[in-house]
């Protein structure tokens, strides 16, 4: 049993690197905007990105994330999931409904822009991500300092949301994004919040509950409080 549990705690470290590889990589900005990808892909995808280019970037941005007259296809929840197979035929066949044209390409085109459509909506841990995944690991839990908030399998601290599985939970272009504006979407439980308390101490955490008689606030430190409406005097976020 111990041996079980040995092997498995490793197999999920080996996938934490590769999580921890991948979210420095970006913050350190090694050239993964969306466009940098699309020229940095193998040669199916390189010729992927040539045909949105030429066919899809006029609706859908060049950077696939929609404009006024298409809507994103990158990082879309409802399209995680969705095989190559089904992007070819939508993309062969278009949905009059909604104004999208058919595009009668070759097949070798029409399976390379399938396949670079669905890696732009594919789990991070599913692409390829340049960078040092040592010197990832070392930045996350030292000098970036991630690891004084974040946890990754174990590692860490837990007063922000567990990375263990932000790779399989996210794409890269929304871990990117998440590292360049972390305020843009918060995790629910994770608002970060100064309580004013009547007495004239103040405290700043997370509200992890809120009801009408009480606040439970969890302090940059990790404690928990919970606070009565009675000894609050105000709430900022």
């Amino acid at each position: 049993m111990m041996r079980e549990s040995g092997r498995i705690r490793s197999a999920g470290w080996h996938k934490s690197r590769s999580a921890l590889a991948l979210v420095v990589a970006l913050s350190l900005g090694l050239g993964l905007l969306l466009a940098q990808n699309f020229a940095a892909e193998s040669p199916p995808s390189s010729e992927g990105a040539k045909i949105f280019a030429q066919q899809c970037a006029g609706c859908h941005g060049a950077d696939a994330h929609g404009t006024d007259h298409g809507p994103p296809l990158a990082g879309v929840g409802r399209l995680r999931g969705r095989s190559i197979s089904w992007f070819r035929e939508v993309i062969h066949k278009g949905i009059p409904s909604e104004g999208m044209p058919a595009f009668n390409l070759p097949p070798k085109e029409l399976d390379a822009l399938a396949a670079l459509v669905h890696s732009l909506n594919s789990p991070a841990a599913e692409s390829t991500v340049p960078g040092d995944r040592v010197a990832g690991e070392e930045y996350f839990f030292g000098k970036g300092r991630c690891a004084s908030c974040h946890m990754v399998y174990g590692r860490g601290e837990a007063t922000a949301p567990d990375l263990s599985d932000v790779a399989s939970e996210m794409t890269v272009d929304e871990i990117r994004g998440s590292l360049l504006q972390p305020s843009a979407h918060v995790t629910p439980g994770y608002e970060l919040v100064t309580v004013h308390l009547r007495d004239g101490k103040t405290l700043q955490g997370f509200a992890r509950a809120r009801t009408n008689f009480e606040i439970v606030v969890q302090d940059l430190k990790g404690q928990f409080h919970f606070l009565q409406a009675n000894d609050i005097s105000a709430v900022s976020e």
